[in-house]
């Protein structure tokens, strides 16, 4: 038996494959109009737009945000004869809407077949707060959490959280100055490699040989971009990785000040240092990440349980990670993140909410709670993987959102939040401050701020018209190295656009 979607008047299949990998292990394309699944039973829908469009006509409407032309959309069980049967939905939209509007649909409907219900509804995208941002713009919070429940399908608590985040994520957002851009620097290797990393890391102690190497080719990266003074200014930078300070510390020195000597900052940049593992912190280090201006610094345990800590991979205790913190407040950073992770194996719900009220007892400024995503290259997707993982699981939900509840008691707002493919029952990743959050985690992920990408595996991008244009380091660490050169020439034309 299998699941079969046909379309007629559009060829937006990326769109709807997005959906169905929501409710099925896969998705296949057979031939110029049809979608197939595996499925328990035998289900065929339909998804019609009339009159016909192009994929160039969606394309560009759904870039430029805006249309003046209304398409018919409609989706229900395939044709039979005299049409198509009871059960299924029509809209007239504005051609710019025509992805959404399809993507709704079909949820909609497969909801429906399946008996089925994510937290997030039919929002499958990766920033789902952008759609409850325009509700909000269009008719006040009240109306526009009402939407998000109605039509988008939300639980109340996700159109709660959409809604809050939102505003948070403009008015963090409003705060940056025209022509003010990003800076990412990365490190890709790690002391180990946990379970569910897909980062093409490397081990920093096996990789002694490597080290120098890298540094050296990420300064001459940032020496060309930086060159002619026309990628600037920067509002913030963020060292990541990987974990810079697995570096030893006089060649963390050297990646610091070679890259920041030439980066053109502007005045009172936020800088980040990610020091996710906290066995790679010292005081040499952490002395070296304040003479270089950083004052928010990341400190992640993942998980506040010894037993998971081993099983993940990581090879640091809970005493490092708070011994770690205790250091960096004695020495003056006054802005720190911590990071856990829901769903981790061999955790439930006591698990997490008891590795949150051990973070929150250290007073960390902000708290970034994540759901484990499944994510392709990691050492997790390469073990048997249950679909049913992906569906939504009541007891994981609930988890989620009592420790969202929990961190609310404690002062911690919700600031920004994005959301990952194959992640636990579809649900997200959102960073809670009791301050001001980071400008750097929501102008990166809004797609509506430069970045310029150093290291290999990074990303920078401009936007033009309203659409991010991308550019990739390889992430391979030989080949990022050997080509560093032709990537300078690369970026340079990317920002001359």
């Amino acid at each position: 038996m299998a699941f079969r979607l046909e379309t007629e008047g559009h060829r937006e299949f990326a769109a709807l494959a997005d959906v169905v990998r929501t409710f099925f292990a896969s998705v296949e394309r057979r031939g110029d109009s049809v979608l197939t699944a595996a499925c328990d039973q035998p289900i065929c829908l339909l998804s019609s737009v009339d009159p016909p469009v192009s994929p160039q006509q969606a394309r560009a409407a759904s870039r430029s945000g805006r249309s003046d032309r209304l398409v018919r959309v409609t989706s229900g069980p395939c044709r039979r004869e005299g049409g198509l049967e009871a059960g299924g939905v029509t809209e007239e939209v504005p051609l710019h809407d025509l992805r959404r509007v399809l993507k709704r649909q079909l949820h909609l409907l497969l909801e429906g077949a399946l008996g089925l219900s994510f937290p997030w509804g039919s929002l499958t995208g990766v920033r789902p707060t952008r759609i409850a941002l325009e509700a909000i713009r269009k008719k006040g919070r009240a109306e526009a959490e009402k939407e998000l429940l109605d039509y988008w399908r939300l639980s109340p608590a996700k159109a709660r959280l959409a809604a809050e985040t939102a505003l948070a994520e403009e008015a963090i957002l409003s705060s940056l100055e025209e022509g003010q851009g990003l800076l990412y620097v990365g490190l890709p290797f790690c002391p180990s490699r946990c379970l569910y990393c897909s980062f093409i890391t490397q081990d920093a102690k096996r990789q002694a040989g490597s080290l120098e190497a890298y540094v050296e080719a990420v300064i001459r990266e940032a020496r060309g971009v930086f060159s002619d003074g026309g990628q600037g200014p920067l509002a913030a930078v963020y060292y990541g990785g990987g974990t810079p300070t697995s570096l030893p510390a006089p060649l963390f020195e050297r990646f610091l000040q070679g890259v920041l000597e030439k980066a053109p900052l502007a005045a009172g940049a936020e800088m980040t240092m990610e020091a996710g593992r906290p066995d790679t912190l010292d005081r040499e280090k952490l002395d070296l990440i304040r003479k270089y201006g950083f004052h928010r610094l990341c400190v992640n345990p993942q998980t506040m349980q010894e037993a998971t800590l081993k099983r993940i991979g990581r090879r640091h205790t809970v005493e490092e990670t708070v011994r770690a913190f205790r250091l960096a407040r004695s020495l003056g950073f006054g802005d720190i993140n911590m990071d856990l992770i829901a769903g981790l194996p061999g955790e439930g719900a006591a698990e997490l909410l008891d590795s949150l009220e051990q973070v929150m007892a250290l007073g960390p400024e902000h708290i970034t709670l994540h759901t484990l995503a499944v994510k392709r290259g990691s050492a997790l997707d390469r073990l048997p993987v249950d679909r049913q993982v992906f569906l939504p699981d009541q007891a994981l939900i609930e988890a989620v959102e009592e420790a969202q509840e929990s961190l609310r008691r404690q002062g911690y707002r919700p600031y920004y939040l994005y959301r990952q493919k194959n992640c636990l029952s579809g649900l997200e990743n959102t960073g809670f401050t009791r301050t001001g959050g980071s400008l750097y985690n929501v102008a990166m992920m809004s797609d509506q701020v430069p970045v310029i990408g150093l290291g290999s595996g990074s990303t920078s991008k401009v936007i033009l018209e309203a659409t991010a244009r991308r550019h990739h380091n390889p992430k391979d660490l030989l080949l990022y190295i050997d080509r560093v050169e032709e990537l300078i020439r690369k970026k340079k034309t990317l920002f001359s656009l």
